[in-house]
């Protein structure tokens, strides 16, 4: 039985929800739900009334946004404040057909506007229009509309509190744990290429296979932001943001893909053979590297030291240059052409690894512990 469980979380979770971090978060917001449900219903609430309340928590549950857990907190407040503006004019307005179109206009204009300004804003704005919505469509007069308003506000107001003090659910704890993940599986990766260097049985399929784990892990890491209504595609170089992180995995796994082409070039060639080993070591240092990184879902990792790595890299291309490719003839300066190449992108991937681990310092206020001596 536990290892038909363990192929099944493997074959159907893993690849979706690993750790089934978006199924606790979905039910850390059922829960909230059912609670101020509970509420509402000691307090007596019965018909409409009960309605607007339960509006207000799937309000506050489903339109969460924001890139850290402070923002989070702050929208839900907006939402909430906006919403309880637009409740009551929406439903003293909503007998009147002429002035209800008017205001869907505006709203609807005013939606689509913010939505330029970001996932977080168009997400609000997408909120506030569809709980306005339901209530213009339930015409009513202006005390009404207040106790509606007030209600929706009780609803969203125990949900708040529930979901951000009594019971928080921080969304940056889990794309940490994704972008580990992410960083384990391209460690993983890099692990084959440095294996490929002295062994040639180390096939393309297998290599294949382990970059297509790390290409899932990095597209499961965009799919979890775009899930909490992070903008992936959001941030600068001088005021940084989530997006950046993102961009860092991608451009580190290309760096691994370029490596990948270029691997073979010692296949078959006994002149390489001392150039292998330095290539090897060099390698060696970076997988060291990647594992040493992997303990950031402590939210504390120790630093790599990449100076010995960039001294290999310096005696790799000395060698290269002592070696005279271009004296070789084609075939021969074909081999070295590839060597130069791989040796650029191993380059590459140690430069990718050093911008990623500072910009997770950054994203995920990581603490960094110096590498031993």
């Amino acid at each position: 039985m536990p290892r038909f469980l363990n192929r099944f979380y493997i074959e159907f979770i893993r690849p979706t929800d690993p750790g089934l971090f978006i199924t606790r978060y979905a039910a850390k917001a059922t829960v909230c739900c059912l609670l101020s449900l509970t509420a509402a219903l000691l307090l007596g609430l019965r018909g409409h009334d009960l309605l607007w309340w339960l509006i207000g928590a799937l309000c506050t549950i489903l339109f969460r946004t924001g890139s850290t857990f402070s923002r989070r907190k702050m929208y839900g407040l907006i939402l909430l404040g906006t919403v309880s503006l637009t409740v009551p004019i929406a439903a003293v307005i909503g007998s009147n057909t002429g002035a209800s179109l008017a205001f869907i206009f505006i709203l609807s204009f005013a939606c689509f506007f913010v939505a330029a300004l970001g996932v977080s804003a168009s997400t609000i704005g997408i909120g506030c229009l569809v709980v306005t919505m339901i209530s213009i469509f339930s015409p009513a007069a202006i005390i009404p509309g207040l106790i509606r308003s007030a209600w929706l506000m009780g609803g969203g107001l125990i949900s708040f509190l529930i979901n951000f003090y009594l019971w928080p659910f921080d969304p940056e704890k889990v794309l940490l744990s994704a972008a580990k993940l992410a960083v384990e599986d391209m460690g993983l990766f890099f692990d084959g290429l440095c294996a490929r260097i002295k062994n040639p049985r180390v096939t393309d399929a297998n290599l294949n296979y382990l970059s297509s784990e790390a290409s899932a892990s990095i597209r499961r890491y965009r799919i979890f932001m775009e899930s909490f209504n992070v903008d992936p595609l959001k941030g600068s170089r001088t005021q940084g943001g989530p997006g950046l992180y993102y961009f860092s995995l991608v451009r580190l796994f290309e760096t691994l893909m370029g490596l990948f082409h270029h691997i073979h070039f010692c296949d078959g060639n006994p002149e390489f053979d001392e150039l292998k080993e330095t290539f090897y070591t060099a390698s060696a240092g970076i997988g060291e590297a990647f594992d040493l990184f992997t303990e950031m879902k402590s939210g504390m990792y120790i630093k790599p030291d990449f100076s010995p790595i960039h001294t290999d890299l310096e005696e790799i291309q000395t060698a290269l240059v002592e070696m005279k490719g271009y004296q070789k003839g084609d075939h021969g300066q074909n081999k070295f052409l590839e060597a130069w190449a791989a040796l650029y992108e191993l380059k590459n991937v140690v430069g990718e690894l050093e911008t990623m681990m500072a910009l997770a310092d950054q994203r995920f206020q990581l603490k960094v512990k110096p590498h031993a001596a």
